[in-house]
Formats: structure tokens, C-alpha cells, sequence
């Protein structure tokens, strides 16, 4: 079993939950959002903008995260799964995630829209879900991604009942030229009934052209 991964992110802090993390980022996406910082993701074969696409098993993984080891436990922090999409390769994630220190954190960050099939492996894996909706209105999130929002939003209903609030973490962000300031509240409302969490909002910032 390999991981099909585009980079790893070392010493991390404030950015993707509380301590000092490791980002590793995966390769494929089902979603092409407009703003998208790793674009490239959809990309395939052998390199990328000079970097070389790197495959691991979940064993040399884990030896090169334990560099941190030391970071992970004075700070509270631990592994980030993100994207791209992570959960289109959680199985390998969840043996990961079987192999890491119990005492390092495990997070993931995920837009949910893909099949649950794709959730269940790493459902009770992890100590936070960072979980970027764009939109709840299915319009402005296809306009924005390319595809609509049912499975998220269905995943989003399982994922409240199976795991705890606490370890749910909606982002709302403000995405120039498509949701306004009504949309995202909308949203935010939503998410206040329908999940039981107060959502972060956040504003994309508008750097790339396509």
C-alpha cells in the first residue's frame, strides 16, 4: 500500500489546529474550485512544477513524521491529512493513522464531497474534522467547484451522529464574485441548526487566474 502524495509540510503552527503539525498533502480532487491553491493536485504522472510526485508506504511515512516526534508532544500537535481531497485515499490514511503515536493529534482537512464509503475508514481516526464547505446554497457551489454539494451535505447529517461536536470544525469562507455576505450567512445559519457547531468564516483571497 502506497500513499500517492504531493508534499509534506514540516513544523507547521497556527494554521492547521492547535500545536505544531505536519501537513501531508495528497494527490486528486473531485472538486476544480476557481481559487484553488494546489490546483496541481489534478495533475498526473511523474513531477509537477519541478517537484517529483512521491509515493510512501504507511511505515516510511510514519518514520519520516517521527523527525517531529519531540514537536508533536511539548505542542499538542500531530499529523494533517489534506489535499486535494485525503479522504479519496483513506484507507491508507486510516493505517497510517494505526501506526502513528496515540498521543500525536490527527487531523484532517476535507471538503466531505465525496462517497461515505470513502469516510467510514477513518471515521473514529481522527481528533478533528476541518471541513471547508464553500457554500451550503448548491448553486453558488457548483458554480464554484464544477460539481454540486449533496454529498457533502449528506456526509456532513452522518458525520454529526457518529462522531462528537467537538471534533467538527466548519469553514465557511467569503469567495469573491460568488457567495455574498447574505449567502454566507445563510450558511452559517445552517450550519448553526442543522449540525449543532458555530462555523469559522473566512474571506478567499482572489490570486490566481486561470
Amino acid at each position: 500500500m502506497f500513499g500517492d502524495i504531493l508534499s509534506i509540510s514540516r513544523l507547521r503552527m497556527g494554521t492547521d489546529g492547535n500545536g505544531i503539525s505536519t501537513l501531508v498533502v495528497f494527490f486528486d480532487c473531485p472538486l476544480y474550485c476557481e481559487y484553488c491553491i494546489n490546483d496541481f493536485c489534478h495533475k498526473t504522472k511523474s513531477s509537477f512544477g519541478g517537484i517529483p510526485r512521491a509515493s510512501f508506504t504507511p511505515q516510511e511515512l510514519i518514520d519520516f513524521l517521527k523527525q517531529d516526534d519531540i514537536y508533536y508532544l511539548m505542542s499538542g500537535g500531530g499529523i494533517v491529512f489534506g489535499g486535494g481531497e485525503p479522504l479519496l485515499q483513506s484507507k491508507y490514511i486510516h493505517k497510517v493513522c494505526t501506526l502513528a503515536d496515540m498521543r500525536w493529534s490527527k487531523r484532517i482537512e476535507t471538503s466531505l464531497n465525496v462517497p461515505w464509503d470513502y469516510v467510514k475508514p477513518v471515521l473514529y481516526d481522527m481528533d478533528e474534522w476541518i471541513i471547508d464547505i464553500k457554500d451550503i446554497n448548491n448553486d453558488i457551489y457548483k458554480s464554484y467547484t464544477g460539481t454540486d454539494n449533496k454529498k457533502m451535505v449528506e456526509n456532513l447529517l452522518k458525520l454529526r451522529s457518529k462522531v462528537p461536536k467537538h471534533k467538527i470544525h466548519i469553514r465557511i469562507p467569503g469567495i469573491p464574485g460568488y457567495n455574498t455576505n447574505y449567502d454566507i450567512e445563510n450558511s452559517v445559519q445552517w450550519i448553526r441548526e442543522n449540525i449543532g457547531v458555530e462555523p469559522e468564516v473566512f474571506l478567499y483571497r482572489k490570486t490566481i487566474n486561470r
